[in-house]
């Protein structure tokens, strides 16, 4: 696979568009406290966007067979999509297998499979809300190492414009809900 398609591809799958977790990634120092976020090694950052990335398309596919609501529908589509594009992106393969969950990420799954309905729409709008923000500081977390690949740089930059994007995007779908 071509790493450039593959960026651009990224690049437009965010343009197109108009969670249950509050920590770090388990086996990695935290990466934040209020204000700072810490600079991230390319393996650390590799590691975390896949981990986050297999949680948000899982949960995705999820809200996909659970979800009533058609804007629900729609982000999960959108998340599957740059998920995957991600992935192949990172991984430099064309079918990239999930990453396998730790127990913290497959507990935030495990919880939301037990929801239906509303319940579960809030759910996983929070959830993806909360892993948006935390893969926004993994992006930034990496594109302050001085010591970063072109490539890398170049796919963090997009990846944050993307996740910025589904921020607004989940803030938006978070009211309507709330809303009822």
């Amino acid at each position: 696979m071509n790493r450039r398609h593959a960026i651009l591809g990224l690049a437009a799958a965010g343009a197109a568009v108009p969670l249950l977790r509050g920590t770090a990634i388990a086996q990695t120092a935290p990466l934040v406290t209020p204000g700072t976020v810490r600079t991230l090694s390319a393996t650390e950052h590799t590691a975390m966007t896949l981990m986050n990335g297999t949680l948000a398309k899982q949960t995705s596919q999820l809200a996909l067979e659970r979800s009533e609501n058609l804007k629900v529908k729609q982000f999960a589509t959108f998340e599957i999509a740059e998920q995957t594009a991600l992935a192949q992106v990172i991984t430099n393969t064309a079918n990239p297998p999930p990453v396998p969950l730790d127990a913290e990420h497959q507990a935030v799954l495990t919880s939301l499979q037990s929801l239906s309905g509303p319940a579960f729409d809030r759910a996983y709008v929070q959830g993806q809300l909360l892993s948006h923000r935390e893969g926004l500081l993994v992006q930034q977390g990496y594109l302050d190492n001085t010591n970063r690949s072109t490539d890398g740089q170049h796919i963090a930059v997009l990846a944050r414009m993307s996740i910025q994007q589904h921020i607004t995007m989940l803030e938006e779908l978070a009211m309507m809900l709330q809303r009822g």
